[in-house]
Protein backbone atom coordinates (compact mmCIF):
# COMPACT_ATOMS: atom_id res chain seq x y z
CA UNK A 1 0.00 0.00 0.00
CA UNK A 2 1.50 3.25 -0.90
CA UNK A 3 2.01 5.86 1.81
CA UNK A 4 -0.78 8.36 0.50
CA UNK A 5 -3.53 5.75 0.85
CA UNK A 6 -2.16 4.68 4.08
CA UNK A 7 -2.47 7.97 5.32
CA UNK A 8 -5.78 8.90 3.81
CA UNK A 9 -7.19 5.80 4.94
CA UNK A 10 -6.32 7.24 8.44
CA UNK A 11 -7.91 10.17 7.97
CA UNK A 12 -10.99 8.33 6.27
CA UNK A 13 -11.20 5.95 9.44
CA UNK A 14 -10.58 8.49 11.90
CA UNK A 15 -12.98 11.53 10.98
CA UNK A 16 -16.14 12.62 12.95
CA UNK A 17 -19.06 12.32 10.44
CA UNK A 18 -21.89 13.79 12.23
CA UNK A 19 -23.30 16.67 10.07
CA UNK A 20 -21.49 15.61 6.78
CA UNK A 21 -23.47 15.69 3.87
CA UNK A 22 -25.99 12.62 3.79
CA UNK A 23 -23.81 11.46 0.47
CA UNK A 24 -20.55 12.20 1.91
CA UNK A 25 -21.18 10.58 5.26
CA UNK A 26 -22.44 7.43 3.12
CA UNK A 27 -18.63 6.59 1.14
CA UNK A 28 -16.71 7.45 4.57
CA UNK A 29 -18.95 4.80 6.97
CA UNK A 30 -19.02 2.33 3.77
CA UNK A 31 -16.94 -0.54 3.63
CA UNK A 32 -15.26 0.02 0.07
CA UNK A 33 -11.59 -0.06 0.33
CA UNK A 34 -9.54 2.42 1.29
CA UNK A 35 -8.40 3.22 -2.03
CA UNK A 36 -11.91 3.82 -3.30
CA UNK A 37 -12.96 5.83 -0.42
CA UNK A 38 -9.60 7.53 -0.87
CA UNK A 39 -10.76 8.71 -4.48
CA UNK A 40 -14.81 8.72 -4.00
CA UNK A 41 -14.60 10.93 -0.86
CA UNK A 42 -12.24 13.90 -2.91
CA UNK A 43 -14.52 13.22 -5.79
CA UNK A 44 -17.71 13.74 -4.26
CA UNK A 45 -15.97 17.16 -1.84
CA UNK A 46 -15.53 18.25 -5.74
CA UNK A 47 -18.96 17.52 -6.84
CA UNK A 48 -20.84 18.75 -3.78
CA UNK A 49 -19.08 22.30 -3.87
CA UNK A 50 -19.15 22.59 -7.36
CA UNK A 51 -22.78 22.38 -6.82
CA UNK A 52 -22.84 24.11 -4.27
CA UNK A 53 -23.92 22.29 -1.56
CA UNK A 54 -22.36 21.90 2.27
CA UNK A 55 -19.99 19.62 2.53
CA UNK A 56 -20.54 19.98 6.71
CA UNK A 57 -16.98 19.00 7.22
CA UNK A 58 -16.06 20.57 10.26
CA UNK A 59 -13.04 22.73 9.70
CA UNK A 60 -11.26 26.17 9.57
CA UNK A 61 -11.16 27.25 5.74
CA UNK A 62 -13.16 30.65 4.56
CA UNK A 63 -16.29 29.69 2.40
CA UNK A 64 -15.15 29.98 -1.17
CA UNK A 65 -11.88 28.33 -0.50
CA UNK A 66 -10.38 25.92 -2.78
CA UNK A 67 -9.47 23.23 -0.07
CA UNK A 68 -11.25 21.80 2.54
CA UNK A 69 -10.40 20.81 5.79
CA UNK A 70 -11.30 18.02 8.24
CA UNK A 71 -10.24 17.11 11.68
CA UNK A 72 -9.31 13.78 12.87
CA UNK A 73 -11.30 11.92 15.57
CA UNK A 74 -8.12 10.50 17.37
CA UNK A 75 -4.70 12.27 18.29
CA UNK A 76 -1.31 11.79 16.17
CA UNK A 77 0.69 10.27 18.86
CA UNK A 78 4.64 11.40 18.42
CA UNK A 79 7.78 12.24 20.10
CA UNK A 80 7.89 15.68 20.91
CA UNK A 81 11.82 17.30 22.11
CA UNK A 82 12.42 13.54 23.12
CA UNK A 83 9.02 12.52 24.78
CA UNK A 84 6.25 10.74 24.03
CA UNK A 85 3.35 12.80 23.08
CA UNK A 86 0.04 13.99 21.18
CA UNK A 87 -1.74 16.43 19.54
CA UNK A 88 -5.04 17.02 17.43
CA UNK A 89 -4.57 17.18 13.56
CA UNK A 90 -6.50 17.41 10.44
CA UNK A 91 -6.47 16.79 6.77
CA UNK A 92 -6.35 19.32 3.87
CA UNK A 93 -7.80 18.21 0.83
CA UNK A 94 -7.25 20.05 -2.92
CA UNK A 95 -11.43 20.56 -4.07
CA UNK A 96 -12.38 21.96 -7.09
CA UNK A 97 -13.46 25.08 -6.84
CA UNK A 98 -16.12 26.88 -8.64
CA UNK A 99 -13.02 29.74 -9.70
CA UNK A 100 -10.93 26.23 -11.26
CA UNK A 101 -13.16 26.73 -14.36
CA UNK A 102 -11.38 30.31 -15.08
CA UNK A 103 -8.29 28.92 -14.09
CA UNK A 104 -5.21 27.98 -16.86
CA UNK A 105 -4.23 24.85 -14.62
CA UNK A 106 -1.50 24.03 -17.72
CA UNK A 107 0.47 26.59 -17.09
CA UNK A 108 0.84 26.16 -13.46
CA UNK A 109 1.75 22.56 -13.60
CA UNK A 110 -1.33 20.68 -14.19
CA UNK A 111 -2.45 22.08 -10.49
CA UNK A 112 -6.25 23.17 -9.54
CA UNK A 113 -5.74 26.20 -7.37
CA UNK A 114 -5.90 24.06 -4.28
CA UNK A 115 -3.50 21.80 -5.19
CA UNK A 116 -1.34 25.12 -5.81
CA UNK A 117 -2.07 26.33 -2.06
CA UNK A 118 -0.95 22.94 -1.06
CA UNK A 119 2.31 22.66 -2.66
CA UNK A 120 3.07 26.13 -2.06
CA UNK A 121 2.29 25.56 1.95
CA UNK A 122 4.28 22.30 2.33
CA UNK A 123 6.90 21.82 -0.50
CA UNK A 124 9.73 23.86 1.12
CA UNK A 125 11.89 21.92 3.08
CA UNK A 126 13.57 25.21 4.59
CA UNK A 127 9.89 26.48 5.59
CA UNK A 128 9.35 23.05 7.12
CA UNK A 129 12.43 22.95 8.94
CA UNK A 130 12.22 26.83 10.19
CA UNK A 131 8.81 27.98 11.04
CA UNK A 132 6.56 25.19 12.23
CA UNK A 133 5.49 25.32 15.69
CA UNK A 134 6.62 21.99 15.65
CA UNK A 135 9.41 20.89 13.20
CA UNK A 136 9.72 17.30 12.24
CA UNK A 137 13.00 15.04 12.06
CA UNK A 138 13.55 13.81 8.71
CA UNK A 139 12.27 10.54 8.18
CA UNK A 140 10.73 10.29 11.63
CA UNK A 141 7.79 10.63 13.16
CA UNK A 142 9.77 13.01 16.20
CA UNK A 143 9.36 16.57 16.58
CA UNK A 144 10.99 19.58 18.14
CA UNK A 145 9.92 22.56 19.75
CA UNK A 146 10.33 25.54 17.41
CA UNK A 147 8.51 28.28 19.71
CA UNK A 148 10.80 31.27 19.13
CA UNK A 149 10.43 31.04 15.35
CA UNK A 150 7.54 28.40 14.36
CA UNK A 151 4.21 30.33 12.97
CA UNK A 152 3.00 27.32 11.03
CA UNK A 153 1.29 24.05 12.52
CA UNK A 154 3.39 21.25 12.37
CA UNK A 155 3.20 19.07 9.24
CA UNK A 156 2.54 15.66 10.09
CA UNK A 157 2.23 14.47 6.32
CA UNK A 158 1.41 15.87 2.89
CA UNK A 159 1.39 14.57 -0.79
CA UNK A 160 4.51 15.15 -2.06
CA UNK A 161 3.65 14.24 -5.76
CA UNK A 162 0.57 15.57 -6.71
CA UNK A 163 -0.41 17.67 -3.64
CA UNK A 164 -3.89 16.85 -3.14
CA UNK A 165 -3.18 16.25 0.49
CA UNK A 166 -1.82 17.27 3.60
CA UNK A 167 -2.43 16.27 7.19
CA UNK A 168 -1.35 19.05 9.98
CA UNK A 169 -1.71 20.22 13.31
CA UNK A 170 -5.55 21.08 14.32
CA UNK A 171 -5.88 24.61 15.45
CA UNK A 172 -8.95 26.27 16.48
CA UNK A 173 -10.10 29.12 15.70
CA UNK A 174 -9.35 32.33 17.67
CA UNK A 175 -12.23 33.50 19.77
CA UNK A 176 -13.44 37.07 20.47
CA UNK A 177 -10.27 38.75 23.04
CA UNK A 178 -8.14 35.41 22.60
CA UNK A 179 -5.57 37.44 20.24
CA UNK A 180 -5.02 40.06 22.60
CA UNK A 181 -5.24 37.51 25.57
CA UNK A 182 -1.90 35.42 23.64
CA UNK A 183 -0.36 38.44 23.03
CA UNK A 184 0.22 39.62 26.04
CA UNK A 185 3.93 39.96 27.32
CA UNK A 186 5.56 42.16 29.75
CA UNK A 187 6.59 44.71 27.37
CA UNK A 188 3.50 44.04 25.81
CA UNK A 189 1.21 43.89 29.35
CA UNK A 190 -2.58 44.54 27.46
CA UNK A 191 -1.31 42.32 24.05
CA UNK A 192 -2.01 43.54 20.95
CA UNK A 193 -5.31 43.59 18.74
CA UNK A 194 -5.38 41.46 15.42
CA UNK A 195 -5.58 44.83 13.69
CA UNK A 196 -2.57 46.23 15.05
CA UNK A 197 -0.61 43.13 14.11
CA UNK A 198 -1.92 43.31 10.29
CA UNK A 199 -1.04 47.34 10.59
CA UNK A 200 2.92 46.15 11.16
CA UNK A 201 2.82 43.70 8.77
CA UNK A 202 0.95 45.12 5.91
CA UNK A 203 3.44 47.91 6.45
CA UNK A 204 6.50 45.96 6.50
CA UNK A 205 5.42 44.33 3.29
CA UNK A 206 4.54 47.68 1.52
CA UNK A 207 7.97 49.31 2.39
CA UNK A 208 9.88 45.83 1.29
CA UNK A 209 8.14 46.07 -2.02
CA UNK A 210 8.60 49.83 -3.43
CA UNK A 211 4.59 50.78 -1.94
CA UNK A 212 3.59 53.36 0.38
CA UNK A 213 1.97 52.56 3.15
CA UNK A 214 0.05 55.88 4.01
CA UNK A 215 -1.80 55.67 7.25
CA UNK A 216 -1.17 59.08 9.18
CA UNK A 217 1.19 59.75 11.13
CA UNK A 218 -0.21 58.62 14.41
CA UNK A 219 -0.93 55.27 13.23
CA UNK A 220 2.47 55.29 12.01
CA UNK A 221 3.52 55.54 15.60
CA UNK A 222 1.39 53.51 16.88
CA UNK A 223 3.00 51.03 14.48
CA UNK A 224 6.46 51.55 15.49
CA UNK A 225 5.57 50.59 19.09
CA UNK A 226 3.46 47.12 18.23
CA UNK A 227 6.67 46.27 15.28
CA UNK A 228 8.62 44.44 17.92
CA UNK A 229 5.98 42.23 19.71
CA UNK A 230 7.45 38.70 19.14
CA UNK A 231 4.53 37.80 17.17
CA UNK A 232 4.91 40.47 14.66
CA UNK A 233 9.08 40.03 14.88
CA UNK A 234 8.44 36.07 14.01
CA UNK A 235 5.79 36.59 10.97
CA UNK A 236 8.05 39.49 9.33
CA UNK A 237 11.04 37.36 9.92
CA UNK A 238 9.14 34.57 7.70
CA UNK A 239 7.49 36.67 5.14
CA UNK A 240 10.92 38.79 4.55
CA UNK A 241 12.72 35.22 4.17
CA UNK A 242 10.02 34.16 2.07
CA UNK A 243 8.39 37.60 0.27
CA UNK A 244 5.21 35.82 1.23
CA UNK A 245 2.25 38.74 1.21
CA UNK A 246 0.82 38.90 4.76
CA UNK A 247 -2.89 39.47 3.37
CA UNK A 248 -4.28 35.92 3.66
CA UNK A 249 -3.75 36.96 7.66
CA UNK A 250 -6.42 40.12 7.22
CA UNK A 251 -8.96 37.16 7.85
CA UNK A 252 -8.61 36.07 11.16
CA UNK A 253 -10.29 32.72 10.02
CA UNK A 254 -6.92 32.57 8.49
CA UNK A 255 -5.12 32.36 11.66
CA UNK A 256 -5.75 29.95 14.71
CA UNK A 257 -4.23 28.45 18.24
CA UNK A 258 -2.02 24.87 18.31
CA UNK A 259 -2.09 23.54 21.23
CA UNK A 260 1.42 22.43 21.98
CA UNK A 261 1.46 19.16 23.60
CA UNK A 262 3.15 20.92 26.96
CA UNK A 263 -0.06 22.47 27.04
CA UNK A 264 0.49 26.04 25.46
CA UNK A 265 -0.99 27.67 23.41
CA UNK A 266 0.12 29.77 20.15
CA UNK A 267 -1.02 31.54 17.07
CA UNK A 268 -0.22 30.03 14.26
CA UNK A 269 -1.10 30.94 10.02
CA UNK A 270 -3.13 27.62 9.45
CA UNK A 271 -3.78 28.74 5.75
CA UNK A 272 -0.64 30.69 4.61
CA UNK A 273 -0.37 29.13 1.00
CA UNK A 274 -1.10 32.50 -0.86
CA UNK A 275 2.19 33.07 -2.10
CA UNK A 276 3.28 35.50 -5.20
CA UNK A 277 2.77 32.74 -7.40
CA UNK A 278 -0.64 31.54 -6.14
CA UNK A 279 -1.81 35.19 -5.97
CA UNK A 280 -1.18 35.37 -9.51
CA UNK A 281 -3.23 32.29 -10.65
CA UNK A 282 -6.08 33.91 -8.53
CA UNK A 283 -5.38 37.29 -9.95
CA UNK A 284 -5.38 35.82 -13.83
CA UNK A 285 -8.85 33.78 -12.46
CA UNK A 286 -10.30 36.86 -11.90
CA UNK A 287 -9.43 38.34 -15.25
CA UNK A 288 -10.41 35.23 -17.38
CA UNK A 289 -13.47 35.38 -15.49
CA UNK A 290 -14.48 39.07 -15.91
CA UNK A 291 -13.87 38.16 -19.95
CA UNK A 292 -15.99 35.47 -19.58
CA UNK A 293 -18.92 37.56 -18.31
CA UNK A 294 -18.32 40.13 -20.93
CA UNK A 295 -18.12 37.34 -23.36
CA UNK A 296 -15.21 38.87 -25.39
CA UNK A 297 -12.56 37.21 -27.52
CA UNK A 298 -9.10 37.35 -26.16
CA UNK A 299 -5.57 36.13 -26.36
CA UNK A 300 -4.91 33.89 -23.56
CA UNK A 301 -1.34 34.85 -23.60
CA UNK A 302 -1.80 38.43 -23.34
CA UNK A 303 -3.97 38.49 -20.21
CA UNK A 304 -1.23 36.67 -18.17
CA UNK A 305 1.71 39.30 -18.84
CA UNK A 306 0.36 41.75 -16.03
CA UNK A 307 0.90 38.92 -13.76
CA UNK A 308 4.29 37.77 -15.06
Amino acid sequence: MTTDRMTFSNFINNIITENLHPELRSIITSDAPSDRKHAATVKKIKDLTTRGETTGIEGNMPKGSSRAYMKHRETHKTVVDGKPAEFHVGTKVAIKSPLDKHHQAGIYDDMNLGQLQNHAENGDHFVNSSYRILTKKHDSNEFHSNKDRGILPPLVDHDDKTHHWSIVGHSRDIGKGEFRKLTKTPEFPKGISHGEFMDALTRDYNRNNGKHWGRGSQREAKTDRIEPHPLVQKFIDHQNTTGMPPHDYGQKKNMGIFTHPDGSEHIVARDSGFTTRVQHAYKNVRVNQALAAGGKRHNPNARLSAFF
